[in-house]
């Protein structure tokens, strides 16, 4: 389970992450960003989900 101050950082940081992928030209940086915010909205949705 993620504490308060996880999962802000964790939005943060998928904020971020969505800002760098609209402006990404480059295929390989573009893919891990990618799979980066991928990551995080499962860690996301996993935490929300598991507090109910």
């Amino acid at each position: 389970m993620l504490d308060k101050y996880e999962v802000c950082l964790f939005t943060r940081e998928l904020s971020s992450l969505t800002k760098d992928y609209c402006t990404c030209t480059d295929p390989l940086t573009k893919e891990r960003v990618y799979q980066q915010k991928e990551l995080l909205r499962e860690v996301l949705r996993l935490h929300y989900h598991s507090e109910f």
